[in-house]
C-alpha cells in the first residue's frame, strides 16, 4: 500500500509541476490539447483500471520472491551495485523493448497509439494502448524475476522511468547550454521530440525514456531534425495529417491497417 501510495503521490506531483513548466513557457502553440487530453487521459483512466494498479503490486511481490535466487544474488555483490546494476539494466531493457515495438509489425501496432498523437505534451506520456501496457509489464516482470532485482530497485526505477517519461515528452525546452549537457546524460524533451516525427527515419532514432546513452551506445541518437528542429511534423509516422477522431477509433487503432499517405 505504501509503494502504491508513493508512486501515485510521485505522479501527481510531477505532472502538476511539468503542466505549470509547459503551460507558462511553452515550447509550441498546442492548437488540439482539448481533444488530445481527453484521449490521453481517457487512456491512462483505462490503463490504471487494467494493469497500473496490478504493475506495481506484481512486480513488487516478483522482486519479494526472486531475490534470493536471481543471477545478482549468485554474483554476491552488495547491495549498493546490486541496486545500481538494476535500474542501469531496467533502463537498457525498456530502450530495446521501445526498439523492438517499432521493428517488429504486431507491436508496432500497438505502439503507433503512442504515436498517433498529433500533438506532444506531458499528457503523451501516458498514451499508451493497454495491452502494450500489459506486454511491458510481462517484460519487466521477467527480468525482474530473472535478475532477482530488489523491491527498492523496482519501486525507483519505476518512478524515474514515469518522471523521465513525462519530462521528456512536456511541451517546453531548457535552455540551449543546459540541454547540451543534459542530453548527454538523460533524454530531454528536444530530443525526444524527434522520435515523434512523421518522418520514419526520425521516428526509428531516439529510443531512451530516462537515460540517452544508450541511444549514443548502440548507434540510435539523432540530435536534430532532419529538417530543421523547427520544422519538425509531430504525428504517425509516414503519414501527413493523420490523427483519431475519437476514442473508439484509438482504441482499435492496433486491429486496423491503414494507408501511408492518409
Amino acid at each position: 500500500m505504501i509503494d502504491f501510495t508513493v508512486r501515485i503521490g510521485v505522479f501527481v506531483l510531477i505532472f502538476s509541476s511539468l503542466i505549470f513548466w509547459q503551460w507558462y513557457w511553452p515550447r509550441a502553440s498546442l492548437l488540439q490539447w482539448k481533444q488530445r487530453w481527453r484521449h490521453n487521459i481517457s487512456l491512462l483512466m483505462i490503463g490504471a483500471l487494467c494493469v497500473r494498479i496490478i504493475q506495481p503490486l506484481l512486480l513488487s511481490m516478483v522482486a519479494l520472491f526472486s531475490h534470493n535466487f536471481g543471477l545478482f544474488s549468485m554474483l554476491g555483490l552488495p547491495f549498493w551495485a546490486v541496486f545500481l546494476l538494476s535500474i542501469l539494466l531496467l533502463d537498457c531493457l525498456i530502450y530495446w523493448q521501445h526498439r523492438l515495438f517499432h521493428r517488429v509489425p504486431f507491436l508496432w501496432r500497438l505502439h503507433r497509439v503512442h504515436h498517433s498523437d498529433p500533438e506532444l505534451d506531458v499528457s503523451s506520456a501516458v498514451r499508451f494502448h493497454p495491452i502494450e501496457i500489459l506486454l511491458s509489464l510481462c517484460i519487466k516482470a521477467l527480468a525482474v524475476w530473472l535478475f532477482g532485482i530488489p523491491f527498492e530497485a523496482v519501486l525507483v526505477f519505476d518512478i524515474l522511468l514515469n518522471a523521465s517519461a513525462m519530462f521528456n515528452h512536456t511541451n517546453a525546452r531548457l535552455p540551449v547550454k543546459i540541454e547540451a549537457w543534459v542530453k548527454t546524460i538523460l533524454v530531454t524533451p528536444d530530443m525526444h521530440r524527434i522520435h515523434h516525427s512523421r518522418l520514419s527515419l526520425e521516428a526509428n532514432s531516439n529510443y531512451g525514456f530516462f537515460l540517452s546513452i544508450w541511444d549514443a551506445l548502440f548507434m540510435s541518437k539523432r540530435n536534430h531534425a532532419l529538417e530543421g528542429d523547427e520544422n519538425l511534423k509531430i504525428g504517425l509516422p509516414e503519414s501527413k495529417t493523420y490523427q483519431p477522431a475519437s476514442l473508439k477509433e484509438v482504441l482499435v487503432m492496433p486491429f486496423k491497417t491503414f494507408k501511408r499517405s492518409r
